[in-house]
Parts: structure tokens; sequence; C-alpha cells
């Protein structure tokens, strides 16, 4: 049963799509406890002593919990698979909906201030990104175009001559570092990459998409395809 929308409701968010894994607990949109997985190993192991660990810091308990959120990708096939089977589990076990958040979007969410299109993008290893294209607005963020994975050399030629602001793994993109005269329309900046804040956030604000029971699933955010089916298929 959903709650009135003048409730402030207790959020438990995380992320386990990158090395950058995240949990934290929010009540309404202010973040009341936060941790940080930075961790080149699977979050599994991690994932539920960490959440436990911001409970008893906080003094709550899962029963005080209104809504779980759980990145859902794009990034790692095993991180967000991870990810997303334990905030389905939660979700169902505890009776409270669940809402499932693109890394992407909540990296737009952080600078939804910002009036122009923002382009995001995550580092995917492989000299390839994961970008996506979103228009803010009056405080609101609109996504304008399917997200992709594209080679860093291709996304230099797309976003050359354009006016962008630019925010993520800017690093993994060395063309931003240079002076070169078609890259000088182009804003970074900083975000936020630990994503958990807010992908609980932007939960939060998303109402219309929470699930529950037997309605609490989601579609994973792959973009590329698990290393064994890109194995599978080159050995055919």
């Amino acid at each position: 049963m959903m709650m009135p929308l003048n409730v402030i409701h207790k959020i438990l968010a995380f992320d386990t799509s990158t090395t950058r894994g995240s949990v934290a607990l929010l009540e309404g949109r202010e973040v009341r406890a936060e941790i940080r997985l930075n961790s080149s190993h699977t979050h599994s192991t991690l994932l539920l002593s960490s959440i436990n660990f911001l409970l008893e810091r906080l003094k709550w308990s899962l029963k005080n919990l209104d809504l779980v959120a759980a990145g859902i990708g794009p990034g790692s096939f095993t991180g967000i698979r991870i990810g997303v089977a334990t905030a389905l589990g939660l979700s169902q076990s505890l009776s409270i909906p669940f809402a499932g958040i693109s890394g992407l979007d909540a990296l737009a969410y952080q600078v939804k201030f910002l009036n122009g299109k923002i382009g995001v993008i995550l580092d995917a290893s492989r000299s390839q990104v994961f970008y996506g294209e979103y228009a803010c607005k009056g405080g609101g963020i609109r996504r304008i175009q399917k997200s992709a994975l594209i080679g860093v050399s291709d996304l230099e030629h797309y976003l050359a001559d354009r006016h962008l602001y630019i925010v993520g793994d800017i690093s993994s993109c060395r063309f931003m570092e240079t002076k070169k005269s078609s890259m000088s329309r182009l804003h970074p900046i900083p975000v936020d990459m630990f994503l958990a804040a807010s992908i609980g956030q932007l939960a939060g604000s998303r109402k219309n998409k929470w699930r529950s029971g037997n309605y609490a699933i989601t579609e994973p955010m792959y973009i590329r395809q698990p290393d064994a089916l890109e194995n599978k298929r080159r050995k055919r």
C-alpha cells in the first residue's frame, strides 16, 4: 500500500555497479548515513554487513525502512546483479517498495540545477565509456537519447564543437584535458562518483517508479553484454 505523499520516507539505497560501491540511508532527501566501498573485489561480501553497520549507527532496523533503491547500471554485470538481487530480496521480505535507478540518471540528477544539455560519462574500461545525454531545466532532468557504449575516440568526435556540460568519469577521456578548440564548448562539472546518496534521492522523488510485491521487478541496464556471452559468441 503506497504511503501518503507528504510522509518523510526512510530510504535504503546502494550501488554495486562499479568498483565505487556505496550504501546510504536517507530520511526524505537528507542523507543520514553513508559508507563507501572502493574495492576491486566483488561487493557481495561487504554489502549486507555495510547495510547492517549503517542501520546500527542510526539505531534503525530494517522494519523502519519505507523504500529500498538500487543502482541498475550500467557497469559490471556481476556487480549489478548482486545489487539488484539484494534490493529485490529486501523489498519482498520487508513488503516495501523497490526502485531501480540508472547510475547515469543519478549523475545527471546531481546537476539538475543547471539549464542546458548534460553529457554523462561512466568509464567502461577497454577504452570505452557508457554515455548518456540529458536535458536539465527548472530543477528537472530528462533523458534525451538512449544510453550507449561508445569508444573514447568515437566520443571525442561526437562531442566536438558541441555545447554541453559534462559530468562523470571525465578523467577516462584524455581529450577533455586538451586545449583543442573543438572541445572549448564543453564544460566539465565535478560530481560525486559514489552514487548511493543520489540514487536514494532520485528514487524518493520518482514515486511513479516504485514497485511492490509481485511487481517489484526491474530491467538491469547492462548495455555491454556479459563477458561469458561475448566469449561464447567469439568461439562459434
